[in-house]
């Protein structure tokens, strides 16, 4: 009897390279501007960032990203640090110096109204005790 083995196909591997041309001089962020770093499609369409990016982004795993498409057709990827650093310096404006936040001017109007309804609620009991004793 004749035997034969069925080959299995092997599952896409992502592979990693990092390209760099010329020494050039890291940027505030520390960051060596110009560095490209290469990355494969997975047959599922998955991207694997190589582990100095992961690490320079403090990327775990698990986290989650946001993955934007340019005008150009080129990719961003933004952490969610970097997210909510962008959406305060949105609203840095909104905020005037020397005012308060409006989360503080918030509370202070919840405990003045709060206030306001103890001295109600107090003048009631009191008329309810002036009527007990009237009778």
């Amino acid at each position: 009897m004749a035997r034969g083995t069925v080959k299995t196909e092997r599952p896409a591997v992502a592979r990693e390279a990092a390209a760099e041309y010329g020494a050039a001089a890291p940027d505030q962020a520390g960051q060596v501007p110009g560095r490209v770093y290469h990355v494969t499609v997975t047959d599922r369409g998955r991207l694997v960032l190589p582990v100095e990016i992961r690490k320079k982004l403090k990327i775990r795993d698990g986290d989650r990203v946001a993955v934007a498409i340019e005008a150009d057709g080129s990719i961003s990827v933004t952490t969610k640090d970097v997210a909510i650093k962008m959406l305060r310096g949105m609203f840095k404006h909104l905020n005037r110096p020397g005012e308060p936040l409006a989360s503080d001017r918030l509370i202070a109007e919840r405990r003045r109204e709060a206030r306001m309804d103890d001295r109600r609620h107090q003048q009631w009991l009191a008329r309810q005790r002036r009527r007990k004793k009237g009778t």
